[in-house]
């Protein structure tokens, strides 16, 4: 079963406050991807394609959200919030009030 609407707005304000936490903690695009660049915040849109997407594409061969089954949802945010927090000290939880399946 293809994900739910309510999951596709649950990724986004996830990415949203993703965005936020680690822009307010001081870590924008170039302390996290260490490349030689000038500081680019992070944004919702940024955190999705650069953090959320590649993730997934790595763990399930599925780039777009739209790809998505209901069950993939939660393991793709629970692998990149544990890296997250593990390597910048930054965990967002998931709106878990949307990710109704």
């Amino acid at each position: 079963m293809k994900r739910t609407e309510k999951q596709q707005a649950a990724i986004e304000v996830y990415c949203r406050e993703l965005a936020n936490a680690l822009n307010d903690a001081g870590f924008d695009m170039k302390k996290v991807f260490e490349v030689k660049q000038a500081d680019v915040p992070w944004t919702q849109a940024r955190v999705k394609e650069a953090l959320w997407k590649p993730l997934q594409d790595a763990y399930l061969d599925k780039r777009s959200t739209t790809d998505l089954d209901t069950s993939e949802v939660s393991p793709v945010y629970e692998i990149l919030n544990r890296h997250i927090a593990e390597n910048f000290g930054v965990s967002v939880p998931f709106p878990s009030y949307w990710n109704e399946e």
